[in-house]
């Protein structure tokens, strides 16, 4: 599993899409007959290898645009032990990628009046507090006020297992939480909400949330290859997820608990499943065209119902990504100009959604930057000195930021210590690894730290 935060699924473990902020840029009308197949190829590729050359893309892409795929490939390690390549009929984790169709599947039960999507939630689940007040819209738009279950530490604990979680107990996790704020008068991603709108399709169809996105999406639209147990997945194209690889590191990551993320984030899927997908969606293979586009009408902060919805380069852009540890994903679609940009990585990146924008930039003949590098700048001593101390991170963890010989080190409690490379004044990074650390000093305040981490972010005291 944006909005300057965009949590995702389920990441800080919450993944939100950043929104598409930027803007209005002149318009560059293309057609088919300007486009170049060859050319735009030779160009995604190149974009995609500077984010793959930073260890930001390490999977596969599919690009379509009007009517036909112009561009398919895969990049880096299924499995880097092995040293089995990513091919094209890889399969990925999509994380909260997830929600689309989860919500999607609440929009096909109330074209067929199964239910309306302003019923509150208390006609399905009686018990729910405060259920009279929560409309499944509400739910869909990320508006309801309902308690992050990612907030939970046991929550958090038991997706690095296996155990076998049951409806009750999951919710437990929220259900009994405060509401962040009135229903419908903010928008606050969460998980939550999602997990309930699994509930209420169980209710309502007589089967499991996994049997229903059955029903009505994967075997109309010949989704074969994808599924809902990644960790029980047999399948030589089954990807390894990694929080972190490069030339000289791979640090596998376990698989998140699926009977926790459920219709938040357990789906896996391929690019050309996903394709199949797209298709549907374009040609109103699921639901109406009427249904479809209140789907991906905004309600609050640029969600619609599991859709963000942006305007970039004056176009409507519909898309969604996900992000969980080891596996990110990002699908976006511009179904009037006939556009979509999958991309599916085993690798934890908060780049693949920069990725996907600046490959719809190239295809619209917009202008872009690549990544580059981080670069280590020079600071004075005096400059170093101030942020060699100790912080605390939490009762028992201690971070030391050692000051020697022109040169400051990080080390966690007794750990071996890592030298910190300056990339600004108060910010610095890692050889070879994805750990970002800045520091905020305020007058009459304590000093901070943040290290940030993949999903993970972290904030420590100086003693």
């Amino acid at each position: 599993m944006r909005h300057s935060s965009y949590i995702l699924a389920l990441g800080s473990l919450i993944f939100m899409l950043n929104p598409f902020c930027s803007p209005l840029q002149a318009q560059n009308q293309t057609n088919a007959a300007s486009i170049n197949p060859e050319k735009k190829k030779q160009e995604i590729d190149s974009i995609i290898k500077a984010y793959a050359s930073v260890n930001k893309f390490n999977g596969t892409a599919l690009i379509h645009y009007q009517n036909k795929i112009i561009f398919e490939r895969s990049y880096g390690w299924q499995d880097a032990e092995k040293k089995i390549p990513n091919q094209n009929k890889s399969i990925y984790q999509i994380a909260s990628l997830t929600k689309s169709f989860t919500a999607l599947v609440i929009v096909k039960l109330d074209e067929e009046g199964k239910l309306s999507v302003k019923d509150p939630i208390s006609k399905f689940i009686p018990d729910y507090p405060r259920g009279n007040e929560i409309t499944i819209e509400h739910l869909l738009t990320h508006s309801s006020g309902i308690y992050e279950a990612l907030r939970n530490k046991e929550y958090v604990r038991l997706l690095h297992t296996g155990e076998i979680i049951n409806k009750d107990k999951e919710l437990s996790f929220f259900k009994n939480e405060p509401l962040d704020f009135k229903p419908g008068t903010q928008f606050s991603y969460t998980n939550s909400g999602y997990i309930l709108l699994g509930v209420i399709i169980e209710k309502v169809t007589g089967l499991s949330y996994e049997n229903a996105v059955r029903k009505f999406i994967l075997n109309p639209l010949k989704m074969t290859h994808t599924g809902f147990d990644y960790l029980d997945l047999k399948s030589p194209y089954k990807t390894v997820p990694y929080s972190y690889i490069s030339k000289t590191r791979q640090d596998k990551t376990e698989i998140w608990n699926s009977t926790l993320t459920g219709p938040a984030g357990q789906i896996y899927s391929t690019v050309e499943d996903l394709y199949n997908y797209y298709k549907g969606l374009r040609d109103y293979k699921i639901v109406s065209k009427e249904a479809f586009k209140k789907a991906t009408t905004p309600y609050l902060s640029g969600y619609g119902y599991g859709w963000f919805i942006d305007d970039l380069y004056g176009k409507k852009l519909i898309n969604h990504g996900g992000n969980i540890e080891g596996s990110t994903s990002y699908f976006a679609m511009l179904p009037k100009d006939d556009i979509s940009i999958i991309l599916l990585n085993n690798i934890t990146s908060k780049k693949l959604e920069k990725a996907g924008n600046t490959i719809l930039a190239a295809l619209l003949g917009e202008p872009y930057t690549l990544p580059q590098p981080k670069k280590e700048i020079i600071l004075s001593a005096d400059s170093l000195k101030k942020y060699a101390g100790n912080y605390q991170l939490s009762d028992d963890d201690i971070i030391h930021i050692l000051y020697e010989n022109g040169q400051l080190f990080i080390q966690n409690n007794n750990e071996p210590k890592v030298r910190m490379l300056a990339e600004k004044e108060d910010a610095f990074f890692l050889l070879d690894d994805d750990t970002e650390i800045s520091f905020t000093f305020k007058k009459g305040e304590k000093d901070i730290i943040m290290i940030k981490k993949g999903l993970s972010s972290k904030t420590a005291e100086k003693l």
